[in-house]
C-alpha cells in the first residue's frame, strides 16, 4: 500500500511538472510590435502639415493594429496612406477608422508615397535636427514611445 502511495505521488508530480513545461510552449503567443527606423520629414516654409515614417514589425503569432498616433508638435496626428483614385490622381486620405493592421510575422512600412503619420496643424515647422517625441498606440501592445528626428529629404 506504501509503495503505491509512494508511485502515485510520483506520477502526480510528473504530470505537474509535465503539464508547467507545455504551457509554455505552444501556447497562444500574441503579437511583438518592433519600431525601427523612425524619422519624420523636414517641413516647407509655411507648411501647416508635416508626415512620420518608420517600420513596423510584428515578430509575433496574433495581428495586432495601431489605433492612434499621439505628438506635440500639431493640433491634429492621424495615421494616413497615399492612394491612388479612378483618375489614376494620387492623393492621401485617413487610414480608415484609424487602424492600420499590422500582421502577426509581418510589417508594415511607413514611407514616403503610402502609409505614414500625418501632423496637420504644425505648431511650428519641422527643421532638421529637431526631434519629435511621438506616442503610438496599438491595439493589443499598448502604447510605445519612439523619438522621430526630423531630417532634410531631397529636392526640400
Amino acid at each position: 500500500m506504501q509503495r503505491n502511495v509512494k508511485m502515485l505521488t510520483a506520477l502526480l508530480l510528473i504530470l505537474l511538472l509535465l503539464i508547467v513545461a507545455l504551457s509554455g510552449c505552444g501556447g497562444k503567443k500574441g503579437p511583438d510590435i518592433q519600431v525601427s527606423g523612425v524619422w519624420a520629414r523636414q517641413s516647407p516654409k509655411a507648411a501647416t502639415s508635416g508626415a512620420a515614417y518608420m517600420l513596423i514589425e510584428n515578430k509575433g503569432n496574433e495581428d495586432d493594429a495601431l489605433i492612434k498616433a499621439e505628438a506635440q508638435v500639431s493640433k491634429v496626428v492621424e495615421i494616413h496612406e497615399m492612394v491612388i483614385d479612378e483618375n489614376d490622381v494620387m492623393h492621401m486620405k485617413p487610414v480608415e477608422g484609424q487602424r492600420l493592421v499590422i500582421p502577426a510575422k509581418g510589417s508594415v512600412e511607413l514611407k514616403p508615397g503610402s502609409f505614414h503619420i500625418m501632423f496637420i496643424g504644425l505648431f511650428d515647422q519641422l527643421k532638421e535636427g529637431d526631434v519629435i517625441d511621438m506616442t503610438l498606440t496599438f491595439e493589443k501592445s499598448g502604447e510605445m514611445k519612439v523619438t522621430a528626428p526630423v531630417k532634410k529629404t531631397q529636392g526640400m
